[in-house]
């Protein structure tokens, strides 16, 4: 490489280079019923799986510079209304003859479906695959279920209830997402090893070297292996591992209190050689074509609230309903009990009070002179 291109190659411009052009893939392009130009609905993003063509995707653009931070405005298309319809439909052409070296060992594509604001990391577990071959029509269903938490399990810790709130974390990212905080994780995983960055990964300011031919040794030993990811710190889950050399420890990567996941099911039908639609296929000779479908099937949206599951007078209740049932008392027993006892000091308290408070009175007696009761004679006196 360094011969051919130069000591100064950059191995995100070559790869973006060798990826199949969007506009010879996508033929035709169908959103909520109506035709649509696939290059003005489908952009070139980065992926796991190295450059892909992407529909609705917030993220930095192609290319190894921060674009994700000099775009002013995205546009992200809103489906109206439920049925297949109202959602995307493209015609694809493999481009068969254009085949040297698969990732997988087949021929066809790889489509994933993820939310428009996460990096497309399939290691994170918020994104779904789904292989689609020549000559299929392939129907998506999506499914939405969202996770709602109340703010009555903010006072707890970020241990114990097991997610973050976004206001909680400072992150360079628009907003916090549990995907983000793991692709981080890995790219710093990598840098402290290799001092590069992997080319698909999307820009960090921090790892701004993009690793090219001459880490290959040392990405082969720190990244081309399956690594058990410890997104927080949880010691029974670390002691619980074997290979501690293959452990990948994060910091504080919990999952969003607040979340959206989407969980697909797919029907698959084939399509004959030379089978002609006005519609998918205007004008065209179907060869080795593939046409998806992707749409949501049913109204509404799940949601999954996550809240205190007992409070203190909840618990108050139960223990009391134990003593009723097993002890044949109750709290309101024991409310009385301490009613009767309070009630039976304050009465003997106040009998003390009434007792001190009395003054004693004594009987005044008078002395009796018996002398008085007798008669006593008179004395007589002449002259």
């Amino acid at each position: 490489m360094s011969k051919f291109y130069g000591n100064n190659y950059d191995i995100t411009d070559i790869m973006e280079r060798l990826t199949p052009q969007c506009s010879s893939m996508l033929l035709n392009c169908y959103f909520r019923n109506q035709r649509m130009n696939c290059s003005d609905i489908f952009s070139v993003g980065k992926t796991k799986n190295g450059f892909c063509c992407i529909f609705n995707y917030i993220a930095e653009s192609f290319g190894d510079a921060p674009k994700f931070f000099k775009q002013e405005e995205f546009k992200l298309y809103y489906v109206g209304d439920i049925g297949i319809q109202n959602g995307l439909t493209v015609t694809m052409d493999p481009l068969l003859d254009d085949y040297f070296y698969t990732i997988l060992p087949t021929i066809g594509w790889k489509v994933m479906i993820f939310d428009p604001y996460d990096y497309p990391d399939s290691g994170s577990g918020s994104v779904s695959d789904i292989l689609l071959g020549p000559l299929t029509e392939k129907y998506v269903r999506l499914k939405a279920v969202g996770l709602y938490s109340t703010d009555n399990i903010r006072p707890y810790s970020m241990q114990k209830r097991g997610c973050i709130f976004p206001d909680e974390y400072v992150s360079e990212h628009t907003t916090y997402t549990y995907n983000d905080c793991i692709v981080a994780c890995k790219m710093e995983h990598v840098w402290n090893h290799c001092k590069c960055r992997v080319f698909f990964y999307p820009y960090h300011e921090d790892f701004n070297r993009t690793c090219n031919m001459e880490n290959i040794h040392c990405l082969l030993q720190y990244y081309d292996v399956a690594f058990n990811i410890v997104p927080y710190k949880d010691n029974t889950l670390s002691s619980s591992l074997d290979d501690q050399n293959a452990t990948m420890y994060c910091k504080n990567c919990y999952p969003e209190c607040d979340d959206m996941r989407y969980y697909v099911q797919s029907t698959i039908s084939n399509i004959e050689p030379g089978y002609f639609d006005t519609e998918l296929f205007p004008d065209m000779n179907v060869t080795n074509h593939s046409v998806l479908h992707v749409y949501f099937p049913n109204s509404g949206t799940e949601f999954l609230k996550q809240d205190v599951t007992t409070r203190w007078y909840e618990y108050l209740g139960e223990v009391g309903g134990l003593y009723g049932l097993y002890v044949g008392i109750s709290i309101i027993s024991f409310v009385e009990l301490i009613y009767f006892i309070i009630l039976w000091l304050s009465e003997a308290f106040k009998s003390l009070e009434v007792v001190e408070e009395e003054i004693p009175h004594e009987n005044a007696i008078h002395p009796i002179y018996w002398n008085e009761f007798f008669p006593h004679p008179r004395a007589v006196m002449n002259n």
